[in-house]
């Protein structure tokens, strides 16, 4: 593409956003605002791995990854608080995808429109980082009304490069960036059964801030845990009892696949 509007990048903090800031990088293309919608609810490691890359971009471009996040009442809410609050799970546990919305869309279109106004931009290219191989994820709208005066053309380079998850890889390790992991909610309802174990293991503290969620929401018809209505605590409880229910044949997957959840 022929970058002829001012650049801002919607940064999701996993594999797909760091191998299209290092695409940037090796084209001589200069963002011109980089965002990071901040549920609250990444891993540590991911949060580490995002201020890495904000070193990284103010040596590249003189330019830190802005971090956004939802309000309630005019104050910072994380989705891990807001639902605690209203004793739900995240909506896609419910087959919806409201928490994305909330969490990503919205601080991040509220930022990039203030952006927008305050440096006199009607109109900006907004990257977003979805691979070769999740084609149908991309947003077949080619524009985006952000307000009454403002839009969005909706770019998405890796697509655009033909570049799958393994490239994606090899760019960043080209770079002698280490890999991010993947971007997610340690609560997500997407998250595999191998995941959730390995959450319990790994991440002990924040399992048990997962089941606390679960133990502390209203149950709603046939939705009574995170797993798409079953509970974790069943899930790792099956596990424990060496039922061999799981194809653990993913636990060391090195291309693991998103959440569905937005990143533009």
């Amino acid at each position: 593409m022929n970058i002829q509007k001012p650049l801002v990048v919607a940064y999701g903090g996993g594999t797909n956003s760091v191998a299209m800031l290092c695409g940037f990088l090796d084209r001589g293309i200069k963002p011109d605002l980089i965002v990071f919608a901040d549920t609250g609810g990444e891993l540590p490691t991911t949060y580490a791995h995002i201020d890495l890359m904000s070193e990284k971009t103010k040596e590249w471009w003189g330019l830190e990854i802005e971090k956004v996040y939802a309000t309630y009442k005019g104050e910072r809410e994380n989705l891990y608080d807001e639902c605690h609050r209203k004793k739900i799970l995240p909506s896609l546990a419910y087959g919806f995808k409201a928490c994305s919305l909330k969490h990503k869309v919205d601080p991040q279109n509220k930022m990039i429109k203030k952006w927008m106004k305050d440096n006199g931009h009607s109109e900006i290219i907004r990257a977003i980082g979805y691979d070769a191989g999740e084609g149908h994820r991309a947003i077949s709208i080619e524009y985006v009304q952000l307000s009454k005066t403002q839009k969005a053309e909706n770019w998405f380079p890796l697509i655009e490069w033909m570049w799958t998850r393994r490239e994606c890889i090899e760019t960043i390790k080209a770079h002698g960036l280490p890999l991010p992991g993947k971007s997610s909610c340690y609560f997500c309802p997407a998250m595999k059964n191998s995941e959730i174990l390995r959450l319990r293991n790994e991440y002990p503290e924040y399992f048990e801030r997962a089941i606390a969620m679960e133990k502390n929401m209203i149950v709603k018809g046939r939705v009574r845990g995170l797993n798409f209505g079953v509970p974790w605590s069943e899930i790792v409880e099956a596990d424990d009892d060496q039922l061999k229910l799981f194809d653990w044949l993913d636990k060391h997957d090195p291309h693991p696949i998103p959440c569905g959840c937005y990143d533009g």
